[in-house]
């Protein structure tokens, strides 16, 4: 895939009573060194720089730096206005990014892993959670550990059953995520029981339902190895406007 295709960015705008709430995702692979340097330099915080240059290892640096880079990326969808540099990003009690000098009442969730990064920045009466993941069979070693007996079942039964792993665990991840709790919670809170499509040609979306955390759900869908997630709140007529996204995701993606 050429790397022009490996950005993807969206505005979602969904109704929520009288109003029209708007929502911002930035999707991105992991940039070189020069593109990193010059993605902190016009992103970060002179702040967030010195923390990511703190890092001993590598490997933390560029995560930590990737991370913040794509949640600033994320706001600018939102707030185009707003010089992301001059806003910086902190850590909460349950170690979830919290918009430290941001006015308006929004917030934001991050993932990363070695090839994918994300951002989502979200109203914070609507909370969101994203996760994206790399499938691949090293995660085998990690993923069953968070699953039921009946969601291994589910797995067991599927022709793809490496990908149907990563998106449980997506969905789980971008949900603890949306709660602002991680698996802080017993792992029982995130139990799908739920798994439907919504579409199958030429994309596949799939919705999750938790047996417990009903008020939530989520979307997710293949992208270039990797799986990705977004939870949201189950009541909120959000449906229709995150499918439309995902369906903007895969037309980038798979643009000639």
């Amino acid at each position: 895939m050429e790397k022009s295709k490996r950005i993807f960015q969206s505005v979602i705008r969904f109704p929520l009573g009288n109003e029209t709430l708007t929502a911002g995702l930035d999707l991105f692979s992991s940039f070189n060194d020069e593109d990193l340097y010059n993605k902190s330099c016009r992103f970060l915080h002179p702040d967030e720089i010195k923390t990511g240059d703190g890092y001993v290892s590598d490997i933390r640096r560029r995560s930590f730096l990737h991370g913040r880079i794509a949640a600033k990326m994320a706001v600018n969808q939102v707030f185009p206005d707003i010089h992301p540099a001059d806003l910086q990003i902190e850590t909460g009690c349950f170690g979830e990014p919290l918009l430290k000098n941001m006015v308006l009442p929004y917030g934001i969730s991050i993932a990363h892993n070695d090839l994918w990064n994300a951002g989502l920045c979200f109203p914070l009466s609507v909370p969101m959670g994203i996760d994206v993941e790399t499938i691949t069979g090293k995660n085998l070693a990690i993923i069953p550990s968070i699953l039921s007996d009946y969601e291994k079942e589910m797995c067991s039964r599927t022709e793809n059953s490496l990908e149907f792993y990563h998106l449980l665990w997506t969905a789980k991840e971008a949900a603890g995520k949306a709660i602002g709790l991680g698996f802080r919670v017993p792992a029982a809170w995130y139990e799908i029981d739920l798994i439907e499509s919504i579409s199958t040609k030429p994309y596949l979306i799939r919705q999750c339902r938790f047996k417990q955390l009903s008020v939530f759900k989520t979307l997710s869908t293949t992208i270039p190895q990797g799986m990705l997630s977004i939870a949201f709140p189950a009541e909120k007529n959000l449906d229709q406007p995150m499918i439309s996204l995902f369906e903007q995701l895969f037309n980038r993606f798979n643009s000639v």
